[in-house]
């Protein structure tokens, strides 16, 4: 007796739907840590360890070539919900470029797919869209961020820099540790 298949070839359960929802997954993960560790360590861009982390954990463990910005239109949906206390109006759309960057420079330069410090420039390059969008709405608005006010333009910067590049790189290392430890 053969075996039937459980799935249809009009309708397959495929790899790109278990992408989709690890993606989903992240971005959701990603921005409710953000929301509830809400530490004050007064330095900017300290979220960017884990919300790069995760962002870069899914574009690397899926085959999707815009997997970033999956993972970033369900965290820039969840900014949305009043109950995670985001006040600032433009961080949805910050995330929206920020996907886009990790998108652009992750599909069009091989190299930063297996390279430990390129993914860890790619991370703090993405996560430094956030003072560099902020200081262009300042620019443009004159809508005055509280990092700005606080520690100036050079600062927040830097650290949302540092921070990204650390959680590129910590993501590099989750990924390869667990392909190794699972081959």
């Amino acid at each position: 007796m053969s075996q039937q298949k459980i799935t249809s070839k009009a309708l397959p359960v495929n790899r790109v739907l278990i992408d989709i929802l690890i993606l989903t997954f992240t971005g959701a993960v990603a921005i409710l840590l953000r929301a509830y560790l809400r530490i004050p360590l007064n330095i900017p861009g300290h979220h960017g360890l884990e919300v790069i982390a995760l962002l870069l954990i899914g574009r690397k463990i899926t085959k999707i070539p815009f997997g970033s910005s999956i993972s970033t239109l369900t965290a820039a949906s969840f900014i949305f919900l009043p109950f995670l206390g985001f006040k600032d109006p433009f961080l949805p759309f910050i995330y929206l470029a920020m996907g886009f960057v990790i998108d652009l420079v992750y599909n069009n330069v091989k190299r930063v797919q297996g390279n430990f410090i390129l993914l860890g420039f790619l991370g703090g390059f993405a996560y430094m869209m956030i003072p560099l969008s902020r200081f262009m709405i300042y620019v443009v608005s004159g809508y005055p961020y509280e990092s700005f006010l606080k520690q100036g333009f050079v600062l927040p910067f830097f650290m949302h820099f540092i921070f990204g590049a650390m959680g590129g790189m910590m993501a590099h290392g989750i990924v390869n540790y667990t392909r190794k430890i699972t081959a």
